[in-house]
């Protein structure tokens, strides 16, 4: 029963060893496809931006809500933002 015992955690840690393996090789070859490239990363991919705000951004057209549910979910987002504003 042992000897079952460590021959699954023997494969386990295989198993494991490979996935990171694989991993660094890809994370490598991404990375030096990059250079290749001269890869720069676009202005909209910034770490410094907020995932999600639910909020409309300034300079972007919000087209009005023309449904019931569009009005529905309007009155909902306008309280919800009175509730956060105090």
């Amino acid at each position: 029963m042992l000897a079952v015992v460590a021959l699954v955690i023997a494969l386990a840690i295989a198993f494991a060893a490979g996935y990171v393996t694989r991993d660094l090789i890809s994370r490598k070859r991404r990375a030096q496809a990059r250079r290749w490239r001269e890869y720069t990363e676009p202005g909209w991919l910034r770490a410094a931006a907020p995932a999600n705000t639910n909020e409309a951004a300034n300079n972007a057209a919000v087209p009005p809500a023309t449904g019931e549910l569009g009005q529905m979910l309007d009155r909902w987002e306008n309280r919800a933002r009175a509730r956060r504003a105090g």
